[in-house]
């Protein structure tokens, strides 16, 4: 087993093709695509230098087995390459790698202060490998939450077995309420980038103060843009006359849909109305998993009644106060969190 390291983005480029293999073989999200990581380093994460790439590319026979797609932040962190905006992180292998290997490799050529591996699935290979690891200076906990439902082929929302008939009704009512607004589905093979609508979108959540000013800056929206030039994504438009109601950005990846990032007006449920309209179109040609994406929020569970599942978080730190530190503060945000949502609520 050899382990190169790929710190500069003249070679991220080069294993294009080797990454696509094995992306192509895996059971990964679109978060683990090359696209994804490479546009994501490319248009948001490179542009603070104090920022380092550092993928783990392991090689067996000349052959290409796993990627670790991983960068060092400001504050010598390792970490996943835009874990902030991916839903799910992890390694993509086929096979059984000493990860211990490839972070003592990391060590020796990086100044590392800590490790953060957020957004792990349950099935997560980096989660499965640091569950069994004796080391003390490891935390492994609950992270946040994630939401999904499998769509039959079929009449949304009669195609999921889920739904009673209370919620059935509502989203006839929604669907009523909206009937005069046109729902269009954006790909790149048939339609350009709608960044004029997506921009006047953007404005109009800011005026609306459902955003701030920082709300979806250029180098996200590059990001978006290159994955969907690269099929990587879709987007999922409510139109009423010549405005723009709702748009949400959709990820794909076979039969899976992922709800991404959501912009909306004012206009009561148009949010709930997009992803209705989504999920009759794609559910009425084949059966579809529709992932409502990280975050359990309440209008995605009351609406849609998903199956909610746990992400995981791996932290490793360089000494026993750090870690100790970190774990009280976990505590009092523990403590606090409910108290602040019973008096925001």
């Amino acid at each position: 087993m050899q382990i190169s390291i790929i710190n500069k983005i003249e070679d991220f480029l080069l294993i294009k093709e080797d990454w696509n293999i094995l992306f192509s073989r895996s059971n990964c999200t679109v978060f683990q695509s090359f696209d994804f990581n490479y546009y994501s380093w490319k248009h948001e994460l490179i542009s603070d230098n104090r920022n380092q790439l550092a993928i783990a590319v392991i090689t067996i026979n000349e052959i290409v087995v796993a990627i670790f797609p991983f960068y060092i932040d400001s504050n010598k962190q390792l970490r996943f390459i835009n874990d902030v905006h991916a839903d799910f992180c992890d390694c993509i292998t086929q096979k059984q790698i000493d990860i211990e290997k490839v972070l003592y490799t990391l060590k020796e050529q990086f100044p590392i202060k800590n490790i953060q591996l957020i957004n792990l699935k349950v099935d997560s290979i980096i989660k499965t490998f640091f569950e069994i690891t004796k080391d003390k200076y490891l935390v492994l906990k609950p992270f946040e939450k994630y939401a999904e439902l499998l769509l039959e082929k079929g009449n949304f929302p009669e195609n999921y077995s889920a739904f009673r008939s209370k919620q059935k009704t509502e989203f006839r009512r929604i669907k009523k309420k909206n009937e005069g607004k046109l729902h269009k589905i954006f790909s790149a093979d048939k339609l350009d980038f709608p960044k004029k609508d997506i921009l006047s979108l953007k404005e109009k959540m800011i005026d609306l103060g459902f955003r701030d000013k920082s709300y979806l800056p250029t180098s996200q929206l590059k990001l978006i843009e290159s994955l969907y030039i690269s099929s990587k994504l879709i987007i999922s438009a409510v139109k009423s006359e010549k405005k723009t109601n709702a748009i949400s950005f959709i990820l794909q990846k076979s039969d899976e849909y992922l709800f991404w990032i959501d912009m909306f007006d004012n206009t009561t449920m148009i949010n709930i109305y997009n992803y209705i309209s989504l999920m009759n179109s794609l559910s009425s040609e084949n059966s579809v998993k529709m992932n409502l994406g990280r975050g359990a929020y309440d209008y995605k569970i009351t609406n849609f009644k998903p199956d909610v599942q746990q992400l995981f978080a791996v932290f490793i730190f360089s000494s026993l106060f750090q870690k100790f530190t970190f774990l009280f503060f976990e505590n009092i945000k523990r403590i606090i969190k409910p108290i602040y949502q019973k008096i925001k609520g």
